[in-house]
């Protein structure tokens, strides 16, 4: 299968999960980082989703990312975002599979 084109990715992302280090301890640990491309989400997609315009962004990515909801992202710009619930979906058109995740940009 093909993956993203890759003159589109224009963004190195490091991905980071909570996990648990021991029993009621979190911590925020890097999973992966991964080439994406990224784009603010437009006015209409963000009402429908209930976000804020101008903080709500949509990364696209290969499938093969390990990306879930709640997951924390960091650019190379040092801007950080929050994947929202429900904010991972896998897309496919013909042979060019990829994920598309609404992320929530942090102050």
């Amino acid at each position: 299968m093909p993956t993203l084109l890759t003159s589109l990715k224009d963004k190195t992302v490091h991905i980071a999960r909570l996990t648990t280090t021991s029993g009621f301890k979190m911590l925020a640990t890097t999973v992966t980082h991964a080439e994406m491309h990224i784009q603010p989400l437009s006015r209409e997609r963000t009402e429908l989703i209930e976000g804020v315009y101008g903080k709500t962004y949509v990364f696209y990515c290969d499938s093969s990312v390990d990306i879930k909801q709640g997951d924390k992202l960091r650019d190379e710009d040092d801007n950080y975002y929050k994947v929202i619930d429900g904010g991972v979906s896998k897309r496919d058109f013909g042979n060019f599979e990829h994920d598309e995740i609404i992320v929530e940009k942090l102050d």
